[in-house]
């Protein structure tokens, strides 16, 4: 199974910008989201610190900067959670009978129910290997090449220890066009 980048990058990078942390963990939305707004908060209050030197233009810098360090705790809070989170689900004895259901869904033609299964899969972990190869099994029945070759070579990445090596060039040379005569 393919890994998170190592946990001190994502720590260092957390501290440098609350939220890169949870970028490079998979949360797309929640990184950037945490690093903008923190950023926001460090320049208004240097802002008032800076060309506001006034009496009370230091209390509002104080009430941005205190905001400010709400937002960064909360950046790491929420990385130290994310990790857990799925460390505990890689290590879950459910997660196969979970990916068992993707399979049997699959082989039934259910491919919708399918690619439901392996997404909740992958929103656990994005990491998850054999969930990215079922999305890509599922997107080749449906005829959709250019997702599944998509499918596949993300599967590639994600596999650091050449596991699925064989299975996915098979796969890839059986998705390439036909070379023209």
């Amino acid at each position: 199974m393919a890994r998170l980048p190592h946990p001190a990058v994502l720590w260092v990078a957390n501290l440098l910008v609350p939220g890169a942390g949870e970028a490079l963990a998979g949360r797309l939305w929640l990184g950037p989201l945490l690093a903008g707004a923190w950023t926001a908060l460090v320049l208004a209050a240097g802002y008032h610190l800076v060309f506001c030197p006034g009496a009370g233009s230091l209390t509002t810098a104080g009430v941005v900067a205190v905001a400010a360090a709400v937002v960064y705790a909360g950046g790491q809070a929420s990385l130290a959670l994310r990790l857990r989170a799925i460390r505990q689900w890689r290590n879950d004895p459910r997660r196969d009978t979970v990916f068992k259901e993707a399979l049997a869904a699959c082989l039934r033609g259910q491919w919708d129910e399918s690619e439901a299964v392996c997404r909740r899969l992958l929103r656990a972990d994005p990491d998850d290997v054999e969930a990215t190869l079922q999305l890509a099994s599922v997107a080749q029945c449906r005829g959709r090449a250019d997702a599944a070759r998509r499918y596949l070579l993300r599967a590639r990445y994600l596999d650091d220890d050449g596991r699925w090596d064989f299975e996915i060039g098979r796969e890839l040379a059986a998705l390439a066009p036909p070379a023209a005569k």
